[in-house]
């Protein structure tokens, strides 16, 4: 019982860590947006030139989250 608590905390946390840091620095560049080369440098092609890459689960946390304030504001407005 004592796991299953434990990874249903360390999921919440990961949850609450992607709501407040969505991005992190692409690992193919480094953050830069772009692969060191000789001449010329084109943009990276996973993070298309912006550097930044979304962490696993952050589009589903930040929809779940959308979604439950829609509720809440809908519940407030039925209400009254």
């Amino acid at each position: 019982m004592t796991h299953l608590l434990t990874v249903l905390a360390l999921i919440a946390g990961y949850a609450v860590f992607v709501l407040i840091w969505p991005d992190m620095a692409c690992g193919k560049c480094s953050g830069w947006g772009h692969k060191a080369r000789r001449r010329r440098s084109k943009a990276c092609g996973r993070c298309k030139g912006t550097g930044r890459q979304s962490r696993p689960g952050a589009r589903v946390v930040h929809k779940g989250a959308a979604m439950a304030i829609r509720y809440i504001r809908e519940k407030r407005e039925g209400g009254r």
